[in-house]
């Protein structure tokens, strides 16, 4: 990294590994599905390239790292931070609900066909089909 960016603040958002629901395209939101083994080979094979003295994420230079309380984030976490790392990040790190996963509600577990064949039965979608928006985070 250039010195003149050395100082500039940034985030980074990190998506878990695959799991059982990302596999067939369920939404998943509040639902704890673990990662499968596939999920966890992606997530420490990326550690191996980004994470690191040097690399795009350097564990010393972190001033604070928000996790989900959900099974596949945590063990994320634990793939993408080796033990070291995890002590330089104690007393920086927190497991917290405000940086949980997008809830679906009623669509949680569900296939967007399933979705849209239950909102047809209920007579929305009328005027135009529904589409599955992505938030997208503020940095």
């Amino acid at each position: 990294m250039p010195d003149k960016d050395a100082g500039t603040p940034r985030v980074f958002l990190v998506r878990h590994g695959e799991t059982e629901w990302t596999i067939s395209g369920r939404y998943t939101g509040r639902s704890d599905i673990p990662l499968t083994a596939n999920g966890e080979h992606q997530v420490s094979s990326s550690a191996a390239v980004i994470v690191g003295p040097g690399k795009i994420i350097d564990p010393s230079k972190i001033a604070h790292l928000f996790i989900s309380p959900r099974t596949r984030a945590r063990r994320t976490f634990e793939f993408l931070f080796d033990g070291p790392a995890q002590k330089q990040l104690e007393g920086k790190s927190e497991i917290t609900e405000d940086i949980r996963e997008w809830e679906y509600g009623l669509y949680e577990g569900r296939l967007t066909a399933q979705i849209r064949a239950g909102r047809k039965e209920r007579g929305l979608d009328k005027e135009r089909p529904w589409v599955r928006v992505i938030p997208l985070p503020f940095c």
